[in-house]
């Protein structure tokens, strides 16, 4: 392509500027990439069974447990967690959704989330419950993410879970 004058003049006067517009472009430094795992504990667990079909239960559950940093940047690493969750489960399978309430030296941030759980007989004929989902902020650091875990004992679980989170409240 050849240019003329005026496309020369045009191309010198912008060309100082693209810098500027690049900068402008990227994520401010306070949105990042974030990532963690929880150590959960069930405190509680209500399940009420429904009687249409074998297996059905839906449960009101409560777990606590600490987030250990995974990410590139320090974020809520030894946050005490809270999760309130339901899930509606035929065999051990189903939807849930909840909320994960993180806080770190007074600062909370409040996630909703909603995925759908696995079982699967095992090996050794032991159910293996896996989860996965997506998650978004509803109170504090406002961000998105998605989230997988596994059952690792009769009460306890791991959540794995990563996304952009804006640090700013």
């Amino acid at each position: 392509m050849k240019l003329n004058r005026r496309s020369h003049v045009i191309l010198a006067a912008v060309a100082p500027l693209v810098p500027l517009l690049l900068a402008a472009a990227r994520p401010s430094a306070d949105v990042g990439r974030v990532s963690g795992t929880f150590t959960m504990t069930y405190s509680q667990r209500h399940p009420v069974p429904v009687s249409d079909i074998d297996g059905h239960v839906v449960i009101a559950a409560e777990s606590k447990g600490t987030n250990r940093n995974t990410g590139p940047a320090a974020y809520m690493d030894g946050a005490d967690v809270s999760i309130a969750e339901t899930a509606d489960m035929v065999q051990g399978s189903g939807p849930h959704q909840g909320y994960v309430t993180m806080s770190l030296n007074g600062d909370v941030a409040i996630n909703q989330f909603s995925g759908t759980l696995s079982t699967v007989p095992g090996p050794d004929k032991q159910p293996l419950t896996s989860f996965k989902g997506s998650w978004t902020s509803v109170k504090g650091h406002q961000g998105h993410g998605t989230y997988e875990g596994r059952m690792t004992g009769p009460d306890t679980f791991t959540v794995e879970w990563k996304g952009d989170v804006d640090r700013q409240k």
